[in-house]
């Protein structure tokens, strides 16, 4: 089992990424739920240092954790695995469906799982990158936009395209970095946050504009970074990815 500072930084990437409409909860019994939420909190509210996390030795389980998206009767549990994700990490769950249905779901996971890089964050690049938007894609697929007898143009119209763009790092401390960044969101129009700490989260979106967005990544890119950013484009967000940033 990898430690629990790991753990906890993992499960706080994976709650930062969801969007209001995902869910992310524990599967532990309650008093166990308490004790890592806790924690999880704390590690949010950047008083991590202040805290003292426990051992292995003291704190032997893994985390287990679900994630679901509002209205859909498909889920996923999972436990922050210790090296790379294995089949047994990730669970298809469902409420009201088939054992077909079921089956289908656990080898989706599978062909996922197959296409992970063995990175420090695995579990969450296959939530990010390859589960979740197959949830979405599935959810687009049963109420389809054009159910109200609208032309893809007038939707298109009254909806505008969102562009985002989610960078993760080891940790975000430097003042200059945060304020070139805060620079290049005024002259590019761009609006998001940047949490600053263990983990360093960056996050950047604008309507219409992909590329100020775009932009805005290449900045971010061209800085002083300790390892190269690789950058993925799916169902038209564009979410960028880095192994590990100063």
């Amino acid at each position: 089992m990898c430690s629990v500072e790991h753990q906890l930084r993992e499960l706080q990437l994976i709650r930062c990424f969801l969007p209001p409409g995902e869910l992310f909860s524990f599967v532990f019994p309650p008093e166990d739920t308490v004790v890592w939420s806790s924690l999880l909190d704390a590690l949010d509210n950047g008083v991590d240092g202040e805290i003292e996390l426990p051992t292995k030795e003291d704190f032997p389980c893994s985390a287990k954790f679900s994630v679901r998206v509002c209205g859909l009767p498909v889920w996923f549990e999972a436990q922050v695995p210790e090296g790379p994700v294995q089949c047994s990490d990730v669970l298809a769950r469902g409420e009201n469906i088939s054992r077909y249905q079921q089956e289908r779901w656990q080898s989706i996971v599978s062909e996922s799982i197959a296409e992970v890089r063995d990175g420090e964050f695995s579990m969450y690049e296959l939530l990010s990158l390859h589960l979740f938007p197959r949830l979405h894609e599935h959810n687009d697929d049963k109420h389809p936009s054009t159910s109200a007898g609208l032309a893809p143009s007038e939707i298109h119209s009254h909806h505008p395209e969102i562009f985002h763009a989610l960078l993760t790092s080891l940790h975000l401390v430097s003042a200059t970095k945060r304020k070139l960044m805060e620079g290049w969101s005024s002259e590019l129009r761009v609006t998001g946050f940047a949490k600053v700490g263990y983990l360093g989260l960056i996050y950047a979106e604008r309507e219409t504009r992909k590329e100020n967005v775009e932009e805005f990544v290449k900045n971010v890119k061209a800085m002083n970074w300790t390892k190269f950013i690789r950058q993925n484009v799916l169902f038209g967000l564009l979410f960028v990815r880095p192994s590990a940033v100063d």
